[in-house]
């Protein structure tokens, strides 16, 4: 045996891979403590740069004899222009102004990451938000997104404040005799454009969400309505015929073809929809139905004896097809859009001396009568 010591060999020195972008505390650690460091290091980077998205305030940068304004959120750099010349000792009094409310905002916990309401006015008007209202209403072609595109267009003041949201709110009751639930679609569709400044779009509007008893037409008032379009609207007569007896969506009821008309079963496939452009209505387009799947709705005898006697109407004018729609318009034959419908209807329930409701609001009053008819039909054959 060896009369040697064991000797323990000596360890190589660890070496570090980016020594100039490691902290002191890293190179100064011990051999398990670096790579704990390294493997981390990002996740904990991230996690850092995500509580505290704004580490300085703004600085103010001289851009070709421009001012311009650098927000570094998130480890990326923002630039805000538009401010004014460099040289200009008023437009750089403004920045730092301009600078010195960001980092206030960000230290209140009410800085808007998107910079919107930092942005410089154009024309007086707020074109960035236009801008986000344009993009969204173009991207969903919804009535809703459109019409607060246009309105805040109509408006041509700024939002960037609470004070300029109730000069809106305002504004758009005083002066454009808006409701309160049209009011607040219209802020919805603000927070949806801009999430990040929701905190500018308080309000303390009240309305009622549900539809009440009150909204919902008896049978007396449905059928006095039905025999006025039998005689002064007859072409329109068949489609609130159906509409009354089975509680159609708008898009269905325009989407309804001949096919999904199952005369020996007395029932309407719905399987489709027919959506209405919202920036051209006569623009129209084949969609699924709202909740994705297919049903089966029940056509009373009523409704029945209408949709064949419609039916021989249009064959005797050339308009009946296999697979055509149900309801054309009565002057270009073309697909129905909502402002006929909503027009047929105020006039119908003016000539009655009804008080004007709603049409969408009878959808859920129609399966009640519906019900009521077929028990009473019923009882009568029994």
């Amino acid at each position: 045996m060896s009369s040697r010591k064991f000797q323990k060999p000596e360890s190589k020195p660890f070496k570090l891979i980016y020594p100039h972008k490691s902290p002191s505390w890293l190179r100064t650690a011990t051999e398990p403590q670096r790579w704990l460091g390294f493997l981390c290091g990002p996740a904990l980077k991230d996690w850092y740069r995500s509580q505290v998205p704004v580490r300085k305030a703004p600085s103010l940068r001289n851009n070709n004899g421009a001012v311009q304004l650098r927000v570094r959120i998130d480890g990326k750099d923002h630039f805000i222009n538009r401010l004014g010349r460099w040289d200009d000792p008023a437009a750089v009094a403004k920045t730092q102004v301009l600078s010195a409310q960001i980092w206030s905002d960000y230290q209140s916990g009410v800085f808007d990451k998107s910079l919107r309401i930092y942005q410089p006015l154009v024309n007086g008007s707020d074109v960035a938000l236009l801008e986000l209202l344009r993009v969204n209403a173009e991207m969903r072609r919804q009535k809703r997104a459109i019409h607060a595109y246009r309105v805040l267009k109509r408006y041509g003041r700024p939002l960037k404040t609470p004070a300029d949201t109730q000069e809106f709110i305002r504004w758009a009751q005083e002066e454009q005799q808006l409701t309160y639930r049209t009011i607040v679609g219209l802020i919805c569709e603000f927070k949806r454009s801009c999430p990040e400044s929701k905190h500018l779009f308080h309000h303390n509007l009240r309305y009622r969400t549900s539809i009440a008893q009150s909204d919902v037409l008896s049978v007396e008032e449905i059928k006095k309505v039905l025999e006025d379009l039998k005689h002064n609207d007859e072409w329109y007569y068949p489609l609130f015929t159906v509409w009354m007896g089975t509680g159609l969506r708008n898009a269905e009821i325009r989407g309804l073809t001949w096919d999904c008309v199952h005369w020996d079963e007395g029932e309407l496939l719905i399987c489709k929809a027919l959506r209405s452009d919202g920036f051209n209505t006569m623009n129209v387009s084949w969609a699924p139905a709202k909740t994705g799947r297919q049903r089966v709705v029940p056509m009373s005898p009523e409704v029945k004896e209408t949709l064949l006697r419609h039916q021989k109407s249009m064959d005797e004018k050339g308009l009946y097809e296999k697979q055509g729609l149900v309801f054309l318009s009565e002057r270009t034959h073309r697909p129905i859009y909502d402002e006929i419908i909503g027009k047929r209807w105020s006039r119908s329930l003016e000539r009655c001396g009804v008080k004007h409701r709603r049409l969408y609001s009878q959808r859920p009053g129609c399966p009640t009568h519906l019900s009521r008819e077929i028990h009473a039909t019923a009882s009568c054959g029994v």
